[in-house]
Parts: C-alpha cells; sequence; structure tokens
C-alpha cells in the first residue's frame, strides 16, 4: 500500500506541477483595437432568472466594446417567473449594446434545454462571433473585447475565459467551491493550451459562427447535460483550435451554489454529461476515483503513508490554484484548500455509486 500511494501520488503532484507551469507560460490574449473587433453577440440563455438576469445585464451593458458592433441576446427558455418583464424592459431602455429578447421554441427531437436555447440564439444573429455566458454570471467590463479579440487567430474556433466564484461574507464554503471550480478549470485549460482540448466553460465562452455552422451545431450533435463539452468536443475534431487562457481580462463572476447538496449535484451533472461523451472519459473518471479513494482505504492500513499521500495532494492542488491566482488575482487560503481537498476526496469517490443508483439529473425543473 506504501509503495501504490508513493507512486500514485507521486505522479499526481508532478502532473499538477504541470498544470501549475502551463497556467504561468500560455501566452495572454492581446485586445484588439476598435476598427479590428469583430460583431459580436453576447448570447445569455435564461431559464426562471428574474432574479440574478439584472445583474447579468449591468454588467453586459458595462462592456467596453464599439456601439454597434456588440448585440446583447437573452434567449428566454420558457421561463414561468419575470424573467422576460425584466429583458424586455431592459430592451425599451435602451444603452450602448443593444438588448434583445427571444423566446425558445417548445423542443424538436433531441434538440432541447440550454443547447436549443443556443442553437435559438445563432440562428438569430449572424455576428462573427458569439460568446456565451449565464444568467447568474456577471463579466468584467474587458471581458467582451478580450474574448472576441482570441479570433483574430483564424484557426481558433472557440474560446474560453476563466469563471470565478463570488465568495459571500458568512459563507466559508463558498472559499471550498470556489478553489475546487479553480482547480478544474486551470487543469482543463492548461490541456487547452496544450493543444488538447478537453471541454469548455459554458458560462465563459466564444464561438466563431463560422465554425459552430460548420460542424451542423447542436441540432447535428448527440444531447448532453454539458453542452459545452460536446460543442469543444465537434468544433476540436472538425480541426479549429481551442484557446483557453486564464487572464483577468476575461473573467466572469458567476453566483455560488448556496449549499453543500446543491454543489454535489452540480458535479453530478458535470460527471453525467462527461460520461455521455467520447469514451476516453470513462477510463479517466476511474482514475479519478481510484486517485481519491486509495487515501482512504490506506488510511485502514497504513495511516501514515495514506496522511503523506493527502497531504501531497494539497501540495499539488496548491501549486497550481496558487499559479491561477497569481494570473487572475487572489491569494490561496491554506484552510480553504484543505476544505477542498476533503470536498473534492468525498465527491469524487461517491459519484460512482450516485449516477448507478441514480442516473438522471434534475435541472432547470426537467429531468434528463
Amino acid at each position: 500500500m506504501t509503495v501504490a500511494l508513493a507512486l500514485v501520488f507521486g505522479g499526481y503532484v508532478a502532473f499538477l506541477l504541470g498544470v501549475a507551469w502551463r497556467i504561468r507560460t500560455h501566452p495572454p490574449i492581446e485586445p484588439l483595437p476598435d476598427a479590428k473587433l469583430p460583431t459580436v453577440a453576447v448570447v445569455v440563455a435564461a431559464r426562471d432568472e428574474e432574479d440574478c438576469i439584472g445583474r447579468c445585464l449591468d454588467a453586459l451593458q458595462a462592456q467596453d466594446y464599439p456601439a454597434g458592433r456588440l448585440t446583447l441576446v437573452v434567449a428566454d427558455d420558457h421561463s414561468t417567473d419575470g424573467t422576460a418583464d425584466v429583458v424586455r424592459q431592459r430592451a425599451e431602455a435602451g444603452g450602448p449594446h443593444t438588448v434583445r429578447y427571444l423566446r425558445v421554441p417548445d423542443p424538436v427531437g433531441h434538440l432541447r434545454g440550454k443547447a436549443q436555447a443556443l442553437h435559438t440564439a445563432f440562428e438569430a444573429v449572424d455576428a462573427d462571433v458569439v460568446l456565451i455566458t449565464d444568467a447568474d454570471c456577471a463579466p468584467v467590463a474587458t471581458w467582451a473585447r478580450t474574448l472576441a479579440s482570441a479570433f483574430a487567430d483564424e484557426t481558433v474556433g472557440i474560446a474560453c475565459g476563466l469563471a470565478r466564484l463570488v465568495e459571500r461574507d458568512g459563507h466559508p464554503f463558498d472559499r471550498v467551491q470556489a478553489l475546487d471550480w479553480e482547480l478544474l478549470i486551470g487543469t482543463v485549460s492548461s490541456a487547452a493550451e496544450s493543444g488538447r482540448p478537453a471541454t469548455g466553460m459554458g458560462n465563459n465562452m466564444g464561438v466563431r459562427r463560422e465554425a459552430y455552422l460548420r460542424v451542423g451545431g447542436y441540432p447535428a450533435l448527440p444531447f448532453s447535460v454539458t453542452e459545452d463539452f460536446t460543442i469543444v468536443q465537434a468544433v476540436a475534431k472538425a480541426g479549429w483550435r481551442v484557446r483557453f487562457p486564464l487572464d483577468a481580462a476575461a473573467v466572469v463572476w458567476s453566483l455560488p451554489a448556496d449549499s453543500l447538496p446543491q454543489a454535489y449535484r452540480q458535479r453530478r451533472r458535470w460527471a453525467r454529461g462527461g460520461l455521455s461523451g467520447d469514451p476516453w472519459v470513462f477510463p479517466l473518471y476511474v482514475l479519478l476515483f481510484v486517485v481519491h479513494a486509495l487515501p482512504l482505504v490506506g488510511l485502514a492500513v497504513a495511516p501514515g503513508a495514506a496522511i503523506a499521500a493527502l497531504a501531497a495532494k494539497a501540495v499539488g492542488d496548491g501549486a497550481a490554484l496558487t499559479a491561477l491566482r497569481r494570473r487572475a488575482g487572489g491569494r490561496v487560503h491554506l484552510g480553504a484548500l484543505l476544505g477542498t481537498v476533503v470536498f473534492v476526496t468525498g465527491y469524487l469517490v461517491t459519484l460512482p455509486a450516485a449516477l448507478v443508483l441514480k442516473p438522471q439529473i434534475g435541472w432547470k425543473g426537467r429531468r434528463h
């Protein structure tokens, strides 16, 4: 057991140190001047988002982008609250960037949910680049310019940015969620910047419209509760480059899950979506399960080695997270880091059983 722990976690730390190095060294996106910026449509897929869509639209209407070259589109996916009223009021009020309201049609075949909302918007706009964020997100003012500038490289089909979680006062679990989220994003970013894109970030992503149309869009892709994974895989397979730099100028601030059970359900949805994709995802999940279950087994038979393995995991995770926060701002708190190790270990070890016992996913009032 001691030898197995040493080999597994030696490899794990080496991998995370590689992630940290890639995060520190990948090139930033150079923002374009006004005259060279593409036309952009920002799409927000919304379903019952009355409480947060105003915050999102405030941030989008404050974008540093030439007036007339940026359109804001809210695709309302059958909301039953006041989402439509909020958006229509913003559209009537005007501003530097036009707000459009779209009602998503009833589902057709496998096209439903967020994928259908996004496709509805893609069909309604003719912008060169479509930027995607969520209703619970507030992009920084430089977000649209920075992400759109990535498409100056004509080989880029998708560009993703860093999504960070708002850490509320009096909610210590927010710090844990934020580090877990950033560890995942940092790993995915380093893979994409190394030329091996795995997935995207559905609340902070830009898609070249030409690339979307060339792969047939969401009607040509299988349904998934992680639609960002499906489109990234399709566009990358079609030969387009996927960029995923972690620049502070392309950050969106997302609201955290309100509770531990809600955060767990979110990760369960991500896992279910990933497993519906390419076959290589399954062995990756098996590897993650083994890495996180092994120390728990070790605590019973070789407690000293197991504790050392968990400490090594914290060192590896901390190295990657410190590199990310040096680029994006902020610091890693030790208590939150240790909490993240416990949280990640807990959900990665229990998710296989959870997915087998309850394969259906509940999301936005729907079952998938």
